[in-house]
């Protein structure tokens, strides 16, 4: 049956003109190639834009004021509190790492966004619930005034988990989501390549506002002790940006996942050695070029023969 639905969908395929598919070698949710009219644009672009402003907004809500949170609430003193803070954010770096190669070696860029999307938001409740449960006691410390009493060795882990958790989720998401957004574009068609330069411009100020809110709204709350509510807060914007990421999956277009790219520089290393001393011929058009439909399943491209760097 499922051999007889797809016999159907690459019928319907076959009817479609060549125009209508994106240029690029996107595919569409099924692995299909894009179909211009139905997949992309800005209305895939604009989910994605809200997405980062919540997603955004979600982050720095506790990372701008957690040098106070653990000196208000974990007791620790501004030395201390500063030191694993510094961590922490430099972690958050070592993740974006991770997430890049995921999404370009193995994951693609929507798989990867959608993993590291619910590891953040499974961070943010779990301090949310950890810090309304065990942390914020007596009720109301935190602020200027009350201090919170001393947690445990269990609420110290439990709170140390819930802030990696979010490390890993935004390290990973954040490098992927820029790039997955300007693919809902493509850049060999006039008009979408101008949308494209377009939607980075826009991508900026959605950081931007996210950012703004967290730094003035949710800092003002969580300054004044009501660290559970700005806690929450940022956990609802990073569950709503989750679900509108994943209400555009129909729309969304991919490119394919490209393998380990370190075995691939490997090889250009090894054919460069082998090849040092073969004459190059005066006529690019005599070297060898890959198969162009293998390029294509791989969504690759040719690049253009220069005489730099020899």
């Amino acid at each position: 049956m499922e051999c007889l639905n797809i016999g159907k969908m690459d019928e319907k395929l076959g009817n479609i003109p060549h125009e209508e598919f994106t240029l690029d070698g996107t595919v569409d949710q099924h692995g299909r190639p894009a179909v211009r009219a139905t997949t992309g644009k800005w209305f895939a672009g604009v989910l994605l834009l809200v997405n980062q402003g919540l997603a955004t907004l979600a982050f720095f809500g506790v990372g701008v004021n957690l040098v106070l949170f653990l000196t208000r609430v974990m007791g620790q003193d501004n030395a201390e509190a500063a030191n694993n803070v510094s961590k922490w954010t430099g972690t958050v770096y070592i993740f974006s790492l991770l997430g890049a190669f995921l999404s370009d070696s193995y994951w693609g860029r929507y798989k990867t966004c959608a993993i590291f999307q619910a590891i953040f938001v499974a961070g943010l409740v779990l301090l949310s619930l950890c810090s309304y449960i065990f942390l914020i006691k007596p009720n109301g410390c935190g602020d200027e005034e009350t201090p919170c009493g001393s947690p445990s060795s269990l609420h110290t882990m439990l709170f140390y988990v819930s802030i990696y958790l979010i490390a890993l989720g935004n390290g990973g998401y954040q490098p992927t989501i820029a790039t997955f957004g300007s693919d809902q574009f493509d850049e060999d068609h006039p008009q979408e390549s101008h949308s494209k330069l377009s939607f980075f411009s826009y991508f900026y100020l959605a950081l931007n506002l996210g950012s703004l809110f967290s730094n003035t709204i949710l800092v003002y709350f969580e300054d004044k002790g009501m660290w559970t509510l700005g806690f929450w807060a940022s956990a609802g914007s990073a569950i709503l940006a989750l679900v509108l990421f994943l209400v555009g999956t129909p729309w969304y277009r991919h490119f394919k996942p490209t393998g380990n790219p370190i075995s691939r520089f490997c090889q250009v290393v090894v054919a460069a050695i082998r090849k040092w001393k073969i004459e190059q011929p005066s006529n690019g058009d005599e070297l060898y070029e890959g198969d162009g439909r293998e390029l294509a399943d791989n969504s690759s491209r040719n690049i253009l023969h220069t005489k730099e760097f020899r």
